[in-house]
C-alpha cells in the first residue's frame, strides 16, 4: 500500500513537471562582450510565473537564476529590463519585484530589497515621483511606457545593440532593452515573451524602481 502511494505521488510529481515546461515560454541573448547568455522565462498554470537565468556560453547549465516568482494580479505586470554600467562591469535586471546585480568578471549575483542600492537617478528622473506613475509625471515625461505594460506584436526582437543609449533615468548606466509578455488580440495572458532591444522601443519610464512586497 504504502509503496502503492509512493509510485502514485512520483507520478503526479512527474505530470505536473512534463506540464509546467510545456506550458512555459522563453527567450535568450547574449551578453556581449560578457560572454554570457541571459533567459527569461513565463510560466502559465493556474496563474502565472517569471524567472531569469545566466549561462556562460558554452556551459551546459546555467549559474545565476532568480526564482520563479508570481506575478501581481495581471499578466501585464511581468517584464524585465536590462541595464549595463557605462564600464561594462554590472549589469542590472529590474522586474518590479526586487533589484537583482550580475557582475561577469566576478561570476557574482545578488538581489536587494533595500532602495538605496537604485543608481542614481539623471536630472528629468529627479523630476519624477519615485516609480513614475503619478498623474503628473505624464506631464513631465509625455508619452513614455511603463515596465508593466505589454509588448506590442509588432515590436521587433533583436540582438542588444552594439552601442546601446544612455539611459533616460539612470546616470553612468545604458539601456539594453526589455523583455516582456507580447500583446495578443484580447489582451489576455498570452503565449509569447519577447526581448524587444534600446532602438527598437522607448525606455520605460524608472524601471529599476521596485517593490518587494
Amino acid at each position: 500500500m504504502r509503496r502503492a502511494f509512493v509510485v502514485v505521488v512520483g507520478m503526479v510529481c512527474l505530470v505536473y513537471a512534463a506540464w509546467h515546461v510545456a506550458m512555459t515560454r522563453s527567450t535568450t541573448i547574449r551578453l556581449e562582450p560578457a560572454g554570457y547568455e541571459l533567459t527569461y522565462s513565463m510560466a502559465w498554470g493556474w496563474g502565472m510565473e517569471e524567472r531569469w537565468t545566466i549561462r556562460k556560453f558554452g556551459a551546459l547549465w546555467s549559474s545565476p537564476s532568480s526564482k520563479w516568482t508570481e506575478i501581481w494580479k495581471k499578466p501585464y505586470n511581468s517584464g524585465m529590463v536590462v541595464y549595463a554600467s557605462d564600464d561594462g562591469q554590472t549589469y542590472y535586471f529590474g522586474t518590479g519585484y526586487g533589484l537583482h546585480f550580475f557582475q561577469p568578471k566576478q561570476g557574482a549575483y545578488w538581489t536587494t530589497c533595500e532602495k538605496g542600492n537604485i543608481p542614481k537617478r539623471t536630472p528629468l528622473a529627479e523630476r519624477l515621483s519615485f516609480f513614475g506613475s503619478d498623474p503628473a509625471d505624464e506631464d513631465i515625461d509625455p508619452g513614455t511606457p511603463r515596465l508593466f505594460e505589454y509588448i506590442r506584436a509588432n515590436d521587433p526582437s533583436g540582438a542588444i545593440p552594439s552601442s546601446p543609449p544612455p539611459s533616460r533615468y539612470y546616470a553612468g548606466l545604458k539601456y539594453l532593452g526589455k523583455f516582456g509578455l507580447v500583446a495578443t488580440g484580447g489582451q489576455g495572458r498570452g503565449n509569447e515573451v519577447r526581448f524587444v532591444p534600446a532602438g527598437n522601443s522607448i525606455e520605460p519610464r524608472l524601471g529599476l524602481q521596485f517593490s518587494c512586497g
